[in-house]
């Protein structure tokens, strides 16, 4: 039987939340914990949002290329979030269908070898999420963006970068040799004269790696 490492499972159970930024896991979590209450507190406790529910089954249904309804049957009946992502995951790299690699579950690496899946295989349908993601949120060509990744630069730098770029008429590459250690990306946009609005997180993700780079800038001018 096949090993699948934490770190991976981890990405794919977040909706690939590590890599592509495209979910609102917080809300998915949210919904999930609500939707799981037992009937004998229902009354005192407030059932999910229906919006919730269906934002996660359409978000899910884009990202992974599965259908919506199937997806949004597994989370009216209270699947566990995590089984729903690799689920989808699965489906996604196998070609089967999300409710098909669902019913399969017993042990996740037993289904993953039925289907004939290989950890590389999840590692490059990921990665290509992410790379289109990327793509997506800065307008830069894909094949850039795999270059710059192979580069070792962080996916926030890229996606900022390309924005500023664009903005500035500039190639992305001396943007990003603009930014030194010290310095935040809004102080690049200001040397370029553009808005930093382009620069401000867009969704939950992008918060999280807001905080994150505020919290290294501050340690690192200590």
């Amino acid at each position: 039987m096949k090993s699948v490492s934490k770190t991976l499972l981890a990405a794919v159970i977040a909706g690939s939340v590590a890599f592509i930024g495209v979910n609102d896991i917080q809300t998915a979590q949210a919904a999930n914990a609500a939707a799981n209450q037992t009937e004998a507190t229902a009354e005192n406790q407030q059932q999910p949002p229906r919006i919730n529910i269906d934002k996660i089954a359409k978000e899910i249904a884009e990202i992974y290329g599965v259908k919506e309804s199937e997806v949004r049957d597994a989370l009216n009946a209270k699947k566990p979030l995590d089984d729903i992502y690799y689920a989808a995951m699965l489906a996604k790299v196998s070609g089967k269908s999300f409710k098909k690699v669902l019913s399969m579950k017993a042990d996740w690496w037993d289904v993953q070898d039925e289907l004939g899946i290989t950890e590389e295989q999840i590692h490059t349908v990921m990665e290509d999420m992410m790379i289109s993601d990327i793509s997506v949120r800065s307008n830069v060509p894909e094949e850039t963006v795999r270059k710059l990744l192979k580069e070792h630069y962080h996916p926030r730098d890229i996606r900022i970068a390309g924005r500023l770029a664009n903005a500035a008429h500039k190639d992305i590459q001396s943007v990003l040799d603009m930014k030194k250690i010290n310095q935040r990306w809004r102080d690049v946009a200001n040397e370029l004269g553009v808005s930093e609005s382009l620069v401000r997180p867009r969704g939950p993700i992008e918060e999280q790696e807001e905080a994150s780079e505020e919290n290294n800038t501050a340690e690192q001018s200590q």
